[in-house]
């Protein structure tokens, strides 16, 4: 809900050359992939916290040779006004 909010005040970029218009948003995605342990559920908790929302499931496997349970969590956030950098960390924007 909250990301439909923060999209609906911006246009989301779907070519690079509305990168620069004013009111743009560009959709960050991130997923975040760990042992399924409190210190996952931190980073997840601390994605949230600075903004980033639940894209989806989260999803989980069994690492057969450390005998430990794998999980995933994608999230994504909007950044108004930000023109695409891949050398740029997601974290940054």
């Amino acid at each position: 809900m909250a990301l439909r909010l923060a999209l609906s005040a911006c246009k989301i970029n779907r070519a690079p050359q509305d990168a620069r218009a004013s009111g743009a948003c560009m959709l960050i995605y991130r997923f975040l992939t760990g042992e399924d342990d409190a210190a996952f559920c931190h980073r997840v908790t601390k994605a949230l916290s600075e903004g980033w929302q639940l894209y989806g499931p989260p999803t989980y496997t069994y690492d057969g040779h450390n005998k430990k349970m794998k999980c995933g969590q994608a999230v994504t956030r909007a950044a108004p006004d930000q023109p695409y950098d891949p050398d740029k960390k997601l974290v940054d924007f």
